[in-house]
């Protein structure tokens, strides 16, 4: 895209500060050292207004929903609209749900002391877990308020255990931050999403470096791990020389060879990259953590990066027509570009687009998969299906998937001048919400989206003992997204999703669900058919007339393939 959706994977949008780790003392023996913004336990920031004098009691009750989005000191923005008794006893650390904006309130038959009761209702989109993590569980809520008169002021009496978010008040008073954890068949950095409270700011990198020693989320089981070992503890706050340098001195790493010290390294500079000035100065019991590198940069993390975008060399295409074409229509050179196959749809391998997996019309117009040279032979892999979903690559650029009759998972394993090996994959898990009309491998192929009767679900790619799984599937703001028909990965950790209704709709969508955008729909023409994305690269769109490019630096879809009609299926490396 135009705009750069691209984004270094475990680097922090949060804002920049410095925090104390609570518990820790130990500080390493440097004369140039010091503690720089630590916050004391039990330290506050200035009391919140709270409610207005004279505040109705549907005002008040609005306006308290309003204010638990705030967390800090103890959510006492919230408490300052309940009663003194209410406002001593209510445990806000119960829960955290998160709920879609601006939720209905009516009256209720309520106690006859005076009280009124207001009963709020609305649509839950999921809750915030205790490592920070945003779990989707779409539904409705409806709980009972009673507000009665104290000192002429209304004030809610009963509210239940734990809080209730809107979600644009949990952006704003939280963070995104990306955690970073080790993709365990390449070694590469991986983000985990996880949302922490934006102030005080001091405490952010702190809350950050907790997380990552604490380890993934349950989403990611088993498809990440983390290269620090469960006894490694910080030995002191983090600390900033006069000179710049942030300080961050470790215990319990003794055993680790040096290669696995500079995972850690790369885990810790990933996770707190923004957090912190640069560059990073690791320590492992007051000594260097890597021996003869004791400072770190984010350009020194380069090479644990997972794969991102196609190179910047290698152009979409799109198969229009039976053939593979540039996405100014000109075939390209060899059988995919000829008339040798009916093309249905394709996929190129990422980042260079070496290799080509494709869907042609084969005996008895069923659908036949064939891999091989992009510009050379595709040979057919011996698969009987009479439906296929679109081809999607693992970064390794050796091996593509696609989905059989909806509900089975096949992989295609290129070696060599040897014929094409398929294997199954277990998607046991992702099956039972029903059959898979599109999946799509995230490039750094940790993850995997999936479209299921209209739903836009993501799951896990798991390997253990050879054999790999789909796991953990989660439905990504069900209910509140149109009808998927297509889905892609604009980076690791956000989705781009068109709409299969007769009204045109594209949206961007957060791995975790939390975060919702619509992009404009100006000249698409509904039904939509499939959409792809890459960092540094246009969405693109396939609709009811052509092919059309979209990015943020413009208001409206401009036309690449206008007037050709439906059926064109555009696609990116990976």
């Amino acid at each position: 895209m135009r705009r750069r959706l691209l984004r270094a994977p475990c680097v922090s949008v949060l804002a920049v500060g410095l925090a104390a780790l609570a518990g820790c003392a130990a500080v390493p023996a440097s004369s140039d050292l010091q503690v720089v913004r630590s916050m004391p336990v039990g330290s506050r920031l200035a009391p919140p207004a709270g409610p207005e004098r004279g505040v109705d009691p549907f005002r008040l009750v609005r306006e308290f929903i309003g204010a638990t989005g705030d967390p800090a000191n103890g959510h006492a923005a919230a408490r300052a609209f309940l009663s003194r008794s209410a406002a001593a006893s209510w445990d806000d650390r119960a829960s955290l749900t998160v709920i879609e904006d601006a939720p209905g309130a009516a009256p209720q038959a309520g106690p006859a002391d005076g009280a009124r009761r207001i009963r709020v209702s609305g649509s839950r989109l999921g809750v915030l877990t205790a490592d920070g993590s945003f779990m989707p569980a779409a539904g409705t809520f409806a709980i009972p308020l009673d507000v009665v008169s104290e000192h002429g002021e209304w004030r809610i009496t009963n509210p239940p255990p734990g809080v209730l978010v809107e979600a644009t008040a949990m952006q704003r008073n939280y963070r995104q931050a990306r955690v970073c954890f080790v993709d365990p068949n390449r070694g590469t950095l991986v983000p985990d999403l996880r949302w922490v409270p934006a102030q005080p700011v001091s405490s952010l990198p702190g809350r950050v470096l907790d997380m990552l020693l604490a380890g993934p989320s349950a989403r990611l089981a088993g498809a990440v791990r983390s290269a620090i070992p469960a006894g490694v503890r910080p030995r002191s706050n983090v600390l900033v020389s006069r000179s710049g340098r942030t300080v961050i001195n470790l215990s319990g790493v003794d055993a680790l060879t040096e290669q696995q010290r500079r995972l850690v390294a790369a885990q810790i500079v990933g996770s707190l990259d923004g957090l912190v000035p640069a560059p990073l100065r690791l320590l492992a019991d007051g000594e260097p953590l890597v021996p003869g590198q004791p400072e770190w940069r984010s350009a020194d993390i380069a090479s644990y990066a997972a794969p991102t975008g196609p190179r910047p060399d290698v152009a979409g295409q799109v198969v229009v027509g039976g053939r593979l074409r540039g996405l100014d229509g000109t075939p390209v050179p060899g059988p995919a570009g000829s008339d040798q196959f009916t093309m249905l749809s394709a996929a190129r391998s990422n980042p260079g687009g070496e290799l080509l997996a494709a869907i042609v019309v084969g005996p008895e117009s069923h659908p036949q998969l064939r891999v091989g040279p992009f510009d050379g032979d595709l040979a057919a892999v011996p698969v009987d299906a009479v439906t296929m979903t679109r081809p999607t690559w693992r970064p390794s650029g050796t091996e593509a998937w696609t989905v059989i009759n909806g509900r089975t998972v096949v992989g295609v394993a290129l070696s060599g001048a040897g014929p094409p090996l398929t294997y199954s994959v277990n998607a046991t898990e992702l099956t039972r919400l029903g059959p898979i009309s599109q999946l799509r491998l995230s490039r750094d192929g940790v993850r995997a989206a999936a479209v299921i009767n209209g739903r836009l679900v993501v799951v896990a790619v798991v390997t253990e003992s050879g054999r790999v799984s789909l796991r953990h599937p989660q439905v990504l703001r069900d209910g509140t997204l149109a009808p998927v028909a297509s889905v892609d990965w604009a980076r690791p950790e956000l989705l781009v999703v068109a709409s299969a209704g007769p009204s045109p709709q594209v949206s961007s969508v957060s791995v975790d669900g939390l975060t919702l955008r619509q992009l404009p729909a100006t000249n698409l023409t509904g039904p939509l058919t499939d959409i792809v994305a890459a960092p540094g690269r246009d969405v693109l769109v396939a609709d009811a007339t052509g092919l059309w490019a979209y990015s943020d630096t413009q208001e409206a879809w401009e036309p690449l393939l206008g007037g050709i009609g439906p059926g064109s299926a555009p696609l990116y490396p990976g």
